[in-house]
């Protein structure tokens, strides 16, 4: 598997996650406005690019409709989650609070995603495939870097299941 294949580019930046989440721990209150921003940013951009490049492919292409309906689930929780860290004092306790739900349901959902979704994607579509929609992730990321042109809507099945994915040449 190349480091490039979109599942391996995904489950970097679930380590990401991990890490970012845990590190607010240890920051001085003057800082976890900027961190958790940043950190909600990576949020947004990493669901909008499944949404619009791995779980279109695995509903049509991994019959996993059942699938990517419970991760546009999860993706919309993690956004009210997140969305309610905004509304609380930055270092109050309703704002760990809150940070402490956002990361557990992240948290979940990305092992959700780990056990269930990518063995059926790995094995329906093509190294190549898989290579090239991770060429596209990295483009995504570049074009959206803080969240820049996202909405932070929920997202709704029909429309991601209904995306069409580029196909693209993994050299790109």
């Amino acid at each position: 598997m190349s480091d490039f294949e979109i599942t391996a580019l995904v489950l970097a930046e679930h380590e990401v996650f991990r890490r970012e989440f845990t590190a607010l721990d240890d920051l001085p209150v003057e800082d976890l406005a900027a961190a958790w921003e940043a950190l909600h940013a990576k949020l947004e951009v990493h669901a909008v690019a499944e949404e619009q490049l791995f779980y279109p492919l695995l509903a049509q292409e991994a019959d996993g409709e059942q699938e990517t309906a419970e991760g546009v689930h999860d993706h919309n929780e993690i956004r009210h989650a997140a969305a309610a860290v905004g509304e609380q004092q930055v270092g109050s306790d309703g704002w760990w609070e809150a940070v402490r739900n956002a990361r557990q349901i992240n948290a979940d959902h990305m092992a959700e995603e780990e056990t269930d979704f990518f063995p059926p994607f790995v094995e329906a579509v093509d190294d190549e495939q898989r290579e090239a929609l991770g060429m596209q992730w990295l483009a995504f990321h570049d074009k959206h870097e803080e969240a820049d042109g996202l909405s932070g809507d929920d997202a709704t099945v029909a429309e991601v299941i209904a995306t069409e994915v580029p196909e693209g040449d993994p050299s790109l």
